[in-house]
């Protein structure tokens, strides 16, 4: 089973595609239009979207993973219709097939200096969420500034595990959940099963039991 891949423009060979375009991220970054909105409110972070490529070289089924806004949603996906035809689709057993992909995007528009860091921004909101989490049992104002470390590193496991643990609190089980398995779909898990076991749990102080034997 293959991937699928980007080619660029259907009219030039391939290997001058991937030359000339390096990427589908350098390609996306490239016609994206930032909305005037997100450029007035300084709408800073990491975009992702999950899209699937079809036999025909085709996109659709778009699923915006993290938001930054409804515009620049609406801009990316426009953005990525125009790849249609400029794929090579997913083969299985040598048969093009319909299979997923995601793309991120960051959008950085204050200047690149130290505070602007996404990491470093990321991890200030990081630490307030886990002291308001841990320290002060103050779940509201934890979660507020995970979604806010989350606008920047959407990809961070630490974050998912201690939003999902956060959210379970909340009795946002679902939520707990789908965060959790964000982490198993990402890849290189220690222990699925212990993720597995964590969405199976009724209430909240017996995950938090479970969470205690394990340490």
């Amino acid at each position: 089973m293959s991937p699928p891949r980007f080619i660029g423009n259907k009219e030039l060979p391939a290997v001058a595609n991937e030359t000339r375009f390096g990427a589908l991220n350098d390609y996306v970054v490239r016609q994206i239009q930032v909305p005037d909105q997100s450029i007035k409110f300084q709408e800073e972070g990491t975009e992702v979207i999950q899209f699937v490529v079809t036999p025909k070289g085709e996109v659709t089924g778009f699923n915006i993973v993290n938001s930054l806004s409804k515009e620049i949603d609406d801009e990316v996906i426009k953005v990525l219709k125009t790849t249609n035809g400029l794929w090579r689709p997913g083969l299985n057993n040598g048969e093009p097939v319909e299979m997923g992909k995601e793309l991120s995007i960051a959008f950085k528009l204050s200047n690149g200096d130290d505070g602007t860091n996404f990491v470093h921004i990321a991890k200030i909101f990081f630490r307030k969420g886990n002291k308001q989490f841990f320290v002060k049992a103050n779940l509201k104002g934890a979660i507020n500034n995970y979604n806010q470390a989350m606008r920047y590193l959407p990809n961070d496991k630490c974050l998912l595990a201690s939003r999902g643990l956060c959210k379970y609190g909340l009795g946002d089980k679902p939520g707990a959940c789908q965060d959790w398995n964000r982490i198993k779909a990402l890849g290189g898990l220690e222990s699925e099963y212990y993720l597995n076991k964590l969405c199976e749990y009724a209430g909240y102080s017996e995950m938090i039991s479970l969470l205690q034997e394990k340490k």
